[in-house]
């Protein structure tokens, strides 16, 4: 018996979509990003973490 090729839709892997970020979600982004690249120059060993929390302090 020969093997058939399934070409049922569930088969297929599906693309995943972007999604759109708010403004104020897109804001924060940029603003822990900013003191991640700061504090990174001084100390290599910062972490992302570290960043959100000191982000959060500066609001």
């Amino acid at each position: 018996m020969a093997k058939r090729s399934s070409t049922r839709k569930s088969n297929k892997k599906s693309k995943k979509g972007t999604r759109k970020l708010s403004p104020a979600l897109k804001a924060w982004n940029e603003k822990v990003m900013k003191v991640f690249r700061e504090k990174r120059k001084t100390n290599p060993n910062f972490k992302l973490m570290d960043a959100m929390r000191e982000a959060k302090k500066m609001k």
